[in-house]
């Protein structure tokens, strides 16, 4: 046996005594091979823990095994850097020769960083958090068709929408959403890339939005959108129509999520969760072009901290409602009926608590933040244009011409505050760039260009909706193409996809509409908006950045009672 393990270390000792030319050179060789046979033929991003934890065994081991046949600490270090260094030289040369001139999308345009990593997008994104501006110059640049990562594609097609999105589409979620992790059962129903777990858990979510829990939320919608305007009319100055939007949208999303008033249209001052959101949708911004990496991060201590306090948040809410949870009593918010689907363990429910907590942040986020950019971009838009802003108070007081004579029965009447809602969500989309596809395994035809199976691709909704061959007056503010001029502006058949489409549209469309045609109503109704002195809404309407929502500047206006 003594005998054995000598000859062992000798074969161990001359196998890695070899002369570091030699090493490297077969390093090297074995980083090309590496990617060649395994990287190439799998979706990377879903072992990327694995792949670490096998390279610092790998390290760790070989660190033990130069040592042990009589290399020092310094020594056995120094040779196993070498050797890595070399493995990851040949294997990152390998991916950039294959990405740039073998890839199957190496025929597509695009810039040389994006087909060789997705770092590019997230470095560009982080420059100014404005990645949509960069989609839009790659667009002029390149055309429709844009390879924008190694293996994605924005494609700027109206055809594309209903492809990639449409009810009948084969694309699923691509890999931009294992930011949380890959495992659908801790994933929130936005996250999940598991397309019969979406489909069921989208059941609970229904019937929070059903009509019959719509009506239940609609007098506390109503009433919170009267304090609001009473706190403007009270206002002896400007007011930050960005700011307060938010308060009115996070409070709203807290009587119809979660059942409880959070007091920031009150107080007329931000709640520390609001903080949370806007710093949580900030690193969102950046880090989910490198999803892999979010994930990685949020598993290490402290690298996390911009964001931790509102995730707390989220579960101390979420125990707050198991703990009062009726089985007995209708349930009178979102939240609720999760719970009760999680707690009755319907077919219906959060995969796991890790996901029912996921899901709570997607009530607060998608709850608050997309409705407070609408809310706010209108608010701007009425100041930009009083024409607009007159014709809607002449239609609200022809029907109400008292505050106290408005209902909502009334209100839905009045259809020009949908084109003004949805000509805004055309040029301020909540959400800039869009949702992310991956293509079936043989691929999808649009129009002239073929797109290889298994291609991430997106449809840019900034773009698409604002692309002169699809909209007349494409960047100009004109409610009426979805009203009385729908037909002599064009606007059947436009790409408009401000709530997407399909298995993945928002589930919270109605909601969300609701809550902006009652605080658009009773805003006209009662209030004259303008903007300040000083104020031009120019920064507002240029600096818009991409946090996946969109996130708006302040926008100075003044509320007059009329």
């Amino acid at each position: 046996m003594a005998a054995r393990l000598v000859l062992s270390l000798e074969g161990l000792r001359t196998f890695l005594d070899t002369d570091v030319s030699r090493t490297v050179v077969i390093a090297i060789n074995l980083g090309f091979l590496f990617h060649v046979t395994i990287l190439r033929n799998v979706e990377v991003e879903n072992f990327m823990y694995q792949l670490l934890e096998v390279l610092s065994l790998a390290t760790g081991g070989l660190v033990f095994a130069y040592h042990i046949v009589g290399f020092s600490i310094v020594g056995a270090l120094t040779r196993v850097a070498i050797i890595v260094f070399s493995f990851n030289s040949g294997l990152f040369l390998s991916i950039v020769i294959y990405r740039l001139f073998f890839h199957r999308l190496h025929k597509f345009p695009g810039p040389k960083g994006a087909k060789i990593s997705r770092f590019y997008s997230a470095i560009i994104a982080a420059k100014e958090v404005k990645y949509f501006k960069e989609v839009d110059r790659m667009h002029e640049k390149y055309g429709d068709f844009i390879r924008t990562g190694p293996r994605e594609l924005c494609i700027v097609r109206k055809s594309a929408v209903p492809l990639i999105y449409g009810p009948n589409s084969e694309c699923l979620k691509s890999t931009w959403y294992m930011q949380v992790d890959s495992n659908y059962k801790k994933c929130s129903i936005h996250m999940t890339r598991d397309f019969d777990n979406h489909k069921s858990r989208r059941r609970a979510w229904d019937r929070g939005f059903s009509i019959r829990a719509l009506n239940t939320y609609e007098p506390r919608i109503k009433a919170k959108v009267d304090q609001f305007v009473t706190q403007l009319s009270k206002s002896k100055g400007p007011l930050d129509g960005t700011a307060w939007s938010m308060y009115l949208a996070f409070d709203v999303m807290g009587e119809v999520g979660f059942s409880k008033d959070f007091g920031s249209v009150a107080s007329g001052t931000e709640h520390p969760a609001i903080k949370g959101v806007h710093e949580h949708m900030n690193i969102l911004g950046i880090m989910s072009h490198v999803p892999w990496l979010l994930n990685l991060l949020s598993c290490i201590p402290f690298a996390t901290a911009g964001y931790t306090g509102f995730f707390g948040w989220c579960a101390s809410e979420i125990k707050t409602k198991q703990k009062d949870y009726d089985p007995n009593q209708y349930p009178q918010d979102i939240i609720t009926w999760l719970l009760k689907s999680f707690l009755e363990k319907d077919a219906s429910a959060s995969s796991s608590a890790e996901a029912l907590h996921e899901d709570s942040r997607v009530v607060i986020i998608a709850g608050s933040e997309t409705t407070a950019t609408t809310l706010a971009a209108i608010l701007y838009y009425l100041a930009l244009q009083p024409a607009v802003l007159a014709k809607l108070q002449s239609q609200v007081d022809a029907l109400m011409p008292i505050p106290s004579s408005w209902t909502y029965e009334k209100m839905k009447s009045i259809t020009y505050i949908d084109d003004i809602i949805n000509e805004t969500l055309r040029l301020k989309p909540a959400l800039l760039t869009g949702g992310y596809r991956v293509t079936p395994p043989q691929g999808i035809q649009v129009d002239e260009q073929f797109i290889p199976g298994d291609t991430n691709v997106f449809v840019p909704v900034q773009q698409i909706h604002t692309d002169k061959r699809y909209w007349k007056q494409a960047n100009e503010f004109v409610p009426e193409r979805f009203g009385e001029r729908r037909e002599e502006m064009g606007t059947e058949g436009a790409p408009f996809v401000p709530f997407s489409l399909g298995a993945y549209s928002c589930p919270g469309k109605n909601l969300a509409m609701i809550s902006l045609r009652i605080a658009i109503s009773r805003l006209a109704q009662q209030l004259d908006i303008s903007f300040a002195p000083g104020e031009t809404g120019e920064t507002f309407d240029k600096e818009a950045k991409d946090t996946f929502t969109t996130t708006l500047p302040p926008v100075m206006l003044r509320f007059t009672q009329r």
